[in-house]
């Protein structure tokens, strides 16, 4: 069901003449067929399959978000320390901030530093309006701006295969054993 849900969000975002990434031999229910700019920690423009190649943890978030947002990376990091360091070595970690105004590259490399992250496995970015809203609405992530200027938001994390396609979402931060199974199938050497 889920499956058949992304196909049909996907047909629905490109509807209104949004083109295809670059990559044309991606499977149909593939999130990276969205084609929407990210700007990573270090200034660079990237696309959504900025981790083509690699199983994937993606989830959204705003930098100066006071408690869920830490508890969010935090939980990413502990699913991953559950991996044995090859498959965490496969596995690379995409946060797509959707508070661009705020979240400036300098900004999003305090915060990978901050909370020590791999730089060559963990992309900080953030995406303007419209591409965060089609990223949130393909993930089933929900967000909306607050008069003090803060968020309330969801804590969504899904992972992807290799190929940008869903594998599991989950929103317990701590021990869901169903999501860490299919993460460590997906991470594990010679796994689709």
């Amino acid at each position: 069901m889920r499956r058949l849900f992304l196909q049909v969000a996907i047909a629905l975002v490109f509807s209104v003449g949004e083109p295809l990434c670059a990559a044309t031999d991606l499977p149909t229910d593939s999130l990276y067929q969205l084609h929407v700019q990210l700007v990573t920690q270090t200034g660079a423009a990237a696309g959504l399959d900025i981790d083509r190649g690699h199983p994937t943890l993606i989830s959204m978030f705003y930098g100066s978000c006071p408690a869920a947002c830490p508890m969010l990376i935090t939980s990413m990091q502990v699913y991953e320390s559950h991996l044995d360091s090859s498959s965490r070595a496969r596995l690379h970690v995409l946060l797509v901030s959707f508070d661009a105004a705020r979240d400036k590259p300098k900004q999003l490399e305090n915060l990978a530093r901050l909370h020590r992250t791999d730089p060559a496995r963990w992309t900080f970015a953030s995406a303007a309006e419209a591409d965060a809203r089609k990223i949130a609405a393909l993930l089933g992530f929900r967000y909306r701006p607050l008069p003090d200027g803060s968020f309330d938001h969801s804590l969504l994390i899904t992972l992807l295969d290799r190929e940008g396609r869903v594998l599991a979402t989950t929103t317990t931060l701590v021990d869901d054993s169903q999501f860490l199974a299919k993460l460590r199938a997906a991470t594990a050497p010679g796994a689709p």
